[in-house]
């Protein structure tokens, strides 16, 4: 009887199998599947139940297995174990490298008591769907006439490419308008507008190169963003369109398109810039072209020096055609001056070579590079050339008059020179001692050309003429200038690498971007102070721009420059009647004022309303942004205080100011000392514990909702000090974060996991997966997975069975990083998890496009969730959502009973939180997992 009841057993479970099978089939998948997990056996069958393959050690069979797309080996592993459900979609290597998509659909049958297991699923090629599918989401970025992308799409392109831009790398952005494109559609009728538009964009992707981006901005204005360009390669592009636009012809229409090009070019070395300010200065460059005449290109760079190259062509044209011409040698004296610094070996020899050539070609005397100090009214030699026979000049620094400098300062024209001539410049007001200095004792005419600097005045080139009084034309004087701008910006990238120790152009005692004193001439000045005044007491007052690198992000660097600078002149406008007061600008957005004071109580108030006075004034100028000032306050009322340690105090009183309040400032007290100096303790006794292994590892168990089995396990870690107290991470990790020792911290933690793990493996334990939070400082570390990886493989252990966590609030903040680095995580097998979902941030938009195989739902979400049915109804949406997308869902913080039937209503199927365990040492964790002692099912 025992045997007829298992053979009639195993002859239902048989048709329970086919009925499901059958049931595929109607939904007309093309092909069947049984898959016995115990065996690794794997059966292909056709829609009618007939065999087509039969595999053995199919585990062994994947691994061989060249059709599978290697990135999906592991997707498809993982599905036949159980640790995918469903459904996967996995890519098939083809004939000639084709890929087609298999979709794969299971229902997975558990062991009874007389049959072994089996997966029974379909396999449908959903390849046509796909390919559909992309099509459809690429006509969505495409305008529909042209097929150029949309203003949408490609607007996001752009942004993309400048916030990942290498620092190193140029780009160029073009706005092309057709001129007169409304009388086109007067004139002709709207379908042959139609025409013109489409043959132009035809001729755009002609010239571009396939990473450009190419697109319609609206009407008959198109927008090129040329990627990775040098200036001259953009300056040919833009006249390779005026010609060949100009020379397009349209058989059906005699009509001859134009059109009219701005150009804004961001060079090397340059970021910070947002594709709207990019997009402002060739939307200028385009309506001066536009007001100089149209079918041109006007060229205007990002650093606000502005050229129109078609308008100085036609000025040459005119003098070739009726005024004295331009020599071959002067006017190829540009290019000369550019192939010189770049053939050259080092600065010094290519700018004297081209002094040379400057002065034999226009039969000058000599020729000086200054560098000008306008602070104190100094000018000072750099570099000379002089003729034969004609003495050196200038061999000492000048003081000159300020009068002097300001008539030479007004006269430049827009080409940035002046001619002075001997025997008028006293008519013109200037002093002997500025006729001296200018024309250096001994010329009769000289050209002077200004060289800027970061939009700052640095000095000039003087080209002297001894002999004689010249007269200079225009063109000359263009040349010159021109020149002058060559050897300025190769001054200022010299300036730049630092190859000049004493500053080319900056006081070493001043800020180059503020004005203010140097931090060092400010201790050095506040230090003198204490030392000399015992009566009086100070403050040091420390202050800086809350998340100011998201205000460079969004304005541009310029701007946060001029924020910088308006901060540093509303301080010192409201402190000017005040004696003994010390302003500087250490680094950055940070700054640090000392000044007496005469009521304690009073000061942190008043420095608090200058700071809302000052944010409320700036807001008004950067509508929707949100400007925060922390501020540190330190009173020094012993004699003889030390700045450095008043520094450091109100620096730390400073990183103490809330985000959360509305208050600005903190001032350093008893319990701030205390609490620095608890701190302190901790980051300096980092190396030791490391060495004297202080550092432990807790588990806390992750169970399932439906048995209270332990499936999983989170890795957190305590400190366990000489003393026996345990200090929770909360005390010394946000400090780690701080200083860097994280990442070593976060490696340790990662390899006592790992080494548990091993362990457990070598004594034949089953091995569940273990979670391990990771700091966001690894995600700049190109090698991070590679050393996560060396430690797997030192150990021989899987890497699937490893799941580092990173918050939302981390994967929000630094998005582009995050993605990319769980991307390599997940391209060597190992889980990612997005710790803390839904704690404030940006809920569902953090993961639909971040690489997570696991989705941690914060307790504070779920507690607001299940106040309300509204809340409730939201919760289960999103954990449905969430586990529709493909994620798992863990719910984490669960303290009580109520809060488990919550998430069993709201469709959670894992959970941990101390209603079922606190985080405990491994060896409680070993007790409970492998010695039988599990949680009792309520």
């Amino acid at each position: 009887m025992k045997g007829e009841c298992k053979d009639t057993e195993a002859v239902m479970r048989v048709k329970h199998r086919q009925a499901i099978l059958a049931s595929m089939i109607k939904r007309k998948e093309l092909l069947l599947f049984e898959y016995f997990p115990e065996r690794e056996v794997f059966i292909l069958y056709d829609g009618q139940f007939q065999m087509l393959q039969k595999i053995e050690h199919f585990m062994e069979y994947l691994q061989k297995e060249d059709k599978i797309h290697p990135e999906d080996k592991w997707k498809m592993v993982g599905f036949c174990n159980g640790e995918v459900r469903n459904s996967i979609e996995i890519r098939y290597v083809e004939g000639e490298g084709l890929i087609s998509r298999k979709n794969l659909n299971s229902v997975y049958l558990p062991k009874s008591l007389n049959e072994e297991s089996v997966l029974l699923g379909s396999i449908r090629d959903v390849t046509i769907e796909r390919r559909r599918e992309e099509q459809l989401q690429e006509e969505a970025q495409r305008d529909p006439l042209t097929k150029l992308y949309n203003k949408r799409a490609g607007t996001k392109l752009i942004e993309k490419y400048l916030r990942t831009k290498d620092p190193y790398s140029a780009c160029g952005l073009m706005i092309i308008d057709v001129d007169y494109f409304k009388d086109v559609n007067d004139n002709y009728g709207h379908l042959f507008g139609d025409v013109v538009l489409k043959d132009l964009a035809k001729l755009l992707l002609m010239v571009c190169d396939k990473k450009d981006v190419v697109m319609r901005a609206g009407g008959d204005e198109f927008v090129i963003l040329f990627k990775d360009i040098p200036n001259k390669a953009l300056v040919r592009k833009a006249m390779q369109l005026v010609h060949s636009i100009r020379n397009q012809t349209f058989q059906e229409k005699e009509y001859s398109m134009t059109c009219s090009i701005g150009v804004c070019y961001l060079p090397e070395n340059v970021s910070g810039y947002t594709y709207e300010q990019i997009l402002k200065n060739a939307d200028w460059a385009l309506y001066r072209a536009k007001e100089n005449g149209r079918d041109q290109y006007v060229f205007c760079d990002s650093l606000q020096r502005f050229q129109s190259v078609e308008e100085k062509k036609e000025k040459i044209e005119e003098h070739r055609r009726g005024k004295r011409p331009i020599s071959g040698y002067r006017g190829s004296l540009v290019a000369t001056a550019f192939e010189t610094f770049e053939k050259a070996g080092d600065f010094d020899s290519a700018v004297n070579s081209l002094l040379e050539i400057v002065g034999k070609s226009f039969n000058l005397d000599r020729i000086t590079v200054f560098r000008t100090d306008i602070k104190v009214n100094m000018s000072e030699k750099m570099y000379q050339w002089t003729a034969d026979n004609v003495p050196q000049a200038l061999e000492q620094k000048i003081n000159y008059k300020k009068e002097d400098f300001l008539k030479l300062f007004y006269s430049y024209d827009e080409n940035g020179t002046t001619v002075l001539q001997e025997d008028e410049m006293k008519s013109l007001g200037y002093s002997e001692h500025g006729i001296q200095t200018l024309l250096h004792g001994d010329a009769k005419t000289a050209v002077h050309t200004a060289i800027y600097y970061e939009g700052k005045y640095a000095g000039s080139v003087s080209y002297m003429v001894c002999k004689e009084k010249r007269s200079w034309k225009k063109e000359e004087r263009q040349i010159l200038g021109e020149i002058t701008k060559i050897i300025a910006a190769h001054l200022g990238k010299l300036f730049l690498m630092n190859s000049m120790s004493n500053g080319m152009f900056t006081n070493p005692e001043f800020d180059d971007l503020t004005g203010l004193i140097s931090f060092t001439r400010f201790k050095e000045e506040v230090e003198r102070v204490l030392a000399n005044d015992s009566i009086s007491s100070y403050v040091m007052v420390y202050t800086d721009f809350e998340n100011f690198k998201y205000f460079n992000q969004k304005w541009g660097y310029q701007m946060g420059d001029r924020l910088l600078r308006e901060f540093s002149n509303y301080i010192i406008g409201t402190m000017q009647q005040e004696e003994q007061i010390y302003f500087t600008r250490i680094v950055s957005d940070q700054f640090l004022l000392f000044m007496p004071y005469k009521k304690r109580s009073d000061t942190a108030e008043a420095v608090d309303r200058l700071n809302q006075t000052f944010v409320e004034q700036q807001e008004r100028i950067f509508p929707d942004t949100r400007i925060r000032i922390r501020t540190g306050i330190y009173f020094i009322e012993e004699a003889n205080g030390n700045t450095s340690i008043a520094i450091d105090a109100a620096n730390y009183a400073r990183k103490q100011v809330s985000k959360v309040t509305g208050i600005s400032v903190k001032v350093y007290g008893k319990e701030m000392e205390e609490k620095q100096r608890v701190e302190n303790e901790i980051i300096n006794g980092f190396d030791l514990a490391m060495r004297n292994r202080e550092f432990k590892i807790y588990l806390q168990p992750r169970v399932s909702l439906f048995d209270y089995s332990i499936i999983g396990a989170e890795a957190v870690v305590r400190w366990q000090r000489p003393d026996g107290t345990v200090m929770i991470p909360d005390a010394f990790i946000p400090l780690y974060e701080r200083n860097g020792r994280i990442i070593d911290l976060d490696f340790f933690v990662f390899e006592e996991v790992v080494k548990f793990l091993a362990e457990n493996k070598k004594k034949g334990r089953k091995l569940i997966p273990i979670s391990v939070n990771a700091s966001i400082l690894h995600a700049r570390d190109c090698d991070t997975v590679e050393h996560y990886l060396e430690i797997l493989n030192r150990y021989g252990i899987n890497p699937a069975l490893l799941e580092i966590e990173l918050t939302e609030t981390a994967t929000v903040s630094y998005y582009d990083n995050v993605k990319r680095l769980f991307e390599r995580f997940q391209k060597v097998n190992m889980q990612t998890a997005l710790d803390d979902f839904g704690s404030g941030y940006s809920l569902l938009n953090t993961v639909i496009d971040i690489p997570v195989n696991t989705v941690k739902i914060d307790k504070v979400f779920m507690d607001n969730c299940k106040t309300s049915e509204r809340g409730m109804y939201f919760l289960h949406q999103i954990v449905a959502v969430v586990k529709g997308l493909g994620y798992r869902v863990v719910c984490e913080g669960v303290e009580n009973l109520e809060q488990v039937d919550v998430l069993r209503t709201a469709g959670c199927e894992e959970a941990q939180g101390f209603w079922f365990a606190h985080p405990m040492p491994v060896e409680e964790f070993e007790q409970i997992m492998y010695q039988k002692m599990p949680y009792q099912k309520v």
